[in-house]
């Protein structure tokens, strides 16, 4: 794959050489109308006189400026659209020997009275947009996430998946980081996607190399959630209601007022996400000359909830502006499981005792949190040439996590039990300094500072269950106190381009990590300090006729977590642990990533081609620890290769149905180091996801989609592949300020979990189905033409509950 690479740059420079006598022959820049904001999501057509396709498209860049280059003598139109905005149009565009080159200054574009809500069914942007350094899902393409999370609206993206226990990875890896308008996320992972509501979100940004501006942290990248902020002037709003077949409610609104220098908004959320399964597992586990075989079956349910309010305020002088955000809520995660239980023990092939219980279990994690943000940005000129700052603080506090597992005899009586707490306070600090520095109009030079820590400290206790007493007693020698702090300072330095057809932009990062592990558990204090270095490149070409390359190279981190390291044993539920190793090693990425898109008319076609390479890959590894009792724990396992291609296809087939087709196939290699804990694996990943959208009539779609998800493997095991139908049906009414949507996933119940694992001392079957039917009704009601996009509601393969028992 890194010949493949190499090569792709070879031909980006010989055809760069090829093409040194082209130049740019019409140019311009494309800003809002009103708040003279740079617009870099526009179609940007250009026609030549008398023929209905154009010979060229392309996207403005991030400051909203576009060219076209490669361009014969001729008579030119040119065409600006982007929904919610007027359809800009410029004649008469005349290129010839003595007129080499137009530049059209600022072309501003005009918001449409009406809103983008009277226009969302007549003009459907493209699902995936794709940019020199990243990926951009607009969250308005799918309608299947209406009162859903961010989550949902990433889930026809390629290379997303979604587990039974609704953890997300990406291309075969969780460790992704989460930004929401660009500063990190108040959570983490799957955990920080969950809390955002669908309809908060205007699009969501999949950066997968990252340039040197963005924290290395994340071995697959970044996802940054971008929310709605723009609407009319006044006050405008929204509200949306949602719930489900299976109890899952939630309501969230937001209100904008919109001055000429300032902007205030305020919002909120009130969510409870539900999923439910049918549980069953068998397992063996081998402790010294004792097998212990049991069967787990019966319903698992978890709740992810957020309760939120948020505001902020915005000023702007002439080349200032200012804004403050604070946000507070209490959120978290319970999950549950009524279990019937039976083992059977043999000692020395001979059965000593056989036992039917109910399982009973019970996990809360949850949190109150504050957090605050205020920033400034200052231009010096109109050129780019600008410098920001920024300070963010939060504090989580009275933030617990809860075990509790009982088994009880047929009688109901209680006969073993735990209770185990995490007592915990958390301080999230964070600061940057970025300058942008314009050398000349197509290059500019970035430098920054960036400093980020993390702080949390807490107690552990655990107590248990005495039968001959029938009361709980406290385990002394179990409780544990401890100390994490986590600290990074950060500079880095971009240069980036434009030559003809020709973009690069590379950059150097330098961090310093200082962490300390503080902890009662004798022996497991750490402390660690390192300063590394992390490159990042990208390049881009044009070719003739709206052909895009773009190719891209990034170095990534993924650093311990504090529960990756904690030294004590921990419970999920009676028959299985957890401990975290103190000495668990950072992991190393080497990303590189070659993309291919091509607009056809009012189709487009795109390619990707990856590679990572990942060293001292962290996997939960899992081991017999009593008899009938499994222990996890995290684990350098060694190294693993994910190589592959990624396809969307996105089709105007008619004037009121288009189709979106996405399809990723990658090959996945694990090389265990720890050969007696599992083995070599290797697996070729597909999926497959084909979303078709139908108009009917001005105020009616629906959307049905098929999912087809491919097996993948783990260093102790596989998973199965399963496949799945979605349906949704949005009806609009009293002028597209009131929508209903109605979706409908898994509609032929065909989703099944199934995961294997297999070592010398442990074999482990789990299958899940999710309860059915599963049917979501969301209402959104927009006021004073609120700037909304059709919301989802949305599979995003998260039917299952009880993937990690």
């Amino acid at each position: 794959m890194k010949k493949c690479f190499i090569l792709a740059l070879t031909v980006l420079c010989f055809v760069l050489t090829a093409n040194a006598a082209s130049s740019t022959r019409i140019k311009g820049k494309i800003v809002d109308a009103n708040s003279n904001a740079p617009i870099d999501f526009a179609d940007v057509l250009l026609f030549q006189q008398g023929k209905d396709q154009p010979v060229m498209q392309t996207l403005p860049g991030v400051d909203g400026s576009f060219s076209f280059a490669d361009l014969k003598d001729g008579e030119y139109n040119l065409l600006v659209k982007l929904v919610g905005y007027d359809v800009f149009n410029r004649a008469n565009i005349v290129l010839s020997t003595s007129n080499t080159s137009i530049d059209l200054g600022t072309i501003r574009m005009m918001p449409l009275e009406i809103g983008l809500a009277e226009v969302e069914v007549l003009a459907q942007k493209r699902q995936i947009i794709y940019k020199l350094d990243k990926k951009v899902i607009e969250a308005s393409t799918n309608m299947l996430a209406s009162g859903g999370s961010a989550i949902d609206i990433l889930e026809n993206t390629p290379s997303i998946r979604v587990d039974a226990e609704g953890n997300v990875s990406f291309r075969g890896s969780s460790g992704f980081t989460v930004y929401v308008d660009g500063k990190p996320s108040v959570f983490s992972g799957t955990q920080a996607l969950e809390q955002i509501p669908s309809g908060h979100i205007d699009n969501i940004e999949i950066i997968t190399t990252p340039s040197a501006r963005h924290d290395a942290e994340g071995d697959v990248g970044i996802i940054n959630i971008i929310t709605k902020k723009d609407a009319q002037h006044g006050l405008s709003g929204m509200v949306n209601l949602t719930g489900s077949t299976v109890l899952s409610r939630g309501v969230d609104f937001l209100l904008t007022q919109q001055q000429k220098k300032s902007r205030w908004y305020f919002g909120g959320a009130w969510n409870d996400r539900l999923r439910k399964s049918d549980f069953n597992q068998e397992k063996t586990t081998i402790v010294g000359d004792t097998a212990t075989t049991s069967h787990s079956d019966g319903p698992r349910e978890s709740k992810g909830f957020n309760y939120s309010l948020k505001a902020g305020w915005l000023y702007t002088l002439p080349n200032t502006t200012f804004n403050v955000d604070i946000e507070g809520g209490y959120g978290g995660t319970e999950r549950e499981g009524d279990l019937d239980y039976s083992e059977k023990r043999l000692v020395a092939g001979n059965i000593v005792e056989g036992n039917e219980f109910y399982s009973r279990d019970y996990y809360d994690l949850h949190e109150t949190y504050y957090q605050g943000t205020v920033g400034v940005d200052h231009k010096f000129n109109d050129k780019g040439h600008k410098i920001s700052a920024s300070f963010y603080v939060k504090y989580g506090g009275d933030a617990m996590e809860y075990f509790q597992s009982d088994l009880f005899d047929k009688n109901n009586v209680r006969q073993q039990g735990h209770r185990a707490y995490e007592d915990e306070h958390r301080w999230t600090t964070r600061g940057n300094l970025d300058y942008v520095f314009p050398y000349r109009e197509t290059g500019r030079i970035e430098a920054g500072y960036q400093y980020f820590s993390y702080l949390e400290d807490g107690d552990y206790n655990m107590e248990f269950w005495n039968p001959a007493k029938h009361e709980f007693y406290w385990r002394d020698d179990i409780y544990n106190t401890f100390y994490f702090m986590h600290g990074i300072n950060s500079v880095y330095a971009i240069l980036a381009d434009t030559y003809k057809s020709f973009d690069f932009q590379v950059g150097l990062r330098g961090e310093h990590t200082h962490r300390v592990l503080r902890s009662s558990v004798p022996g497991a204090d750490r402390e660690y300090n390192k300063f590394e270095f992390f490159p990042s490149a990208h390049l881009g070409y044009t070719f003739p006729n709206d052909h895009h390359l773009l190719a891209s190279y990034s170095r990534r981190i993924t650093r311990p977590q504090l529960f990756y390291m904690e030294p004590y044993i921990t419970y999920r539920d009676y028959y299985t642990a957890e401990i975290g190793n103190p000495d668990i090693r950072a992991e190393y990425i080497n990303s590189y990533e070659v993309n291919y898109k091509k607009n056809i008319g009012e189709h487009s076609v795109s390619a990707s081609v990856f590679h990572r390479y990942r060293r001292d890959k962290i996997e939960r590894l899992r081991v017999p620890y009593e008899a009938g009792v499994t222990l996890d724990s995290m684990a350098n396992v060694g190294n693993d290769y994910s190589t592959g291609l990624e396809l969307n296809a996105q089709i105007q087939a008619t004037r009121w149905w288009n189709i979106n087709l996405n399809g990723s196939l990658y090959h996945y290699k694990v090389k265990n180091k720890l050969q007696e804990l599992g083995s070599n694996q290797s697996s070729t990943n597909y999926e497959i996801t084909l979303n078709n959208g139908f108009d009917l009539g001005k105020y009616s779609r629906i959307q049905f989609d098929g999912n087809f998800i491919g097996p993948s493997v783990m260093t102790q095991g596989r998973t199965d592949a399963f496949w799945y139908v979605n349906l949704a049906v949005r009806q609009q009414m009293f002028n597209r300020k009131l929508s209903a949507t109605l979706a409908f996933r898994d509609v032929f119940n065909s989703a099944r979990y199934v995961s294997t694992l297999s070592t010398s001392n442990l074999q482990s079957v789990t299958k899940i189905k999710p309860k059915y039917p599963l049917i979501t009704l969301t209402l959104s009601y927009t006021f004073n033409n609120y700037r909304v996009r059709s919301t989802q509601s949305k599979t995003t393969h998260d039917l299952f509950e009880g993937t990690n028992h």
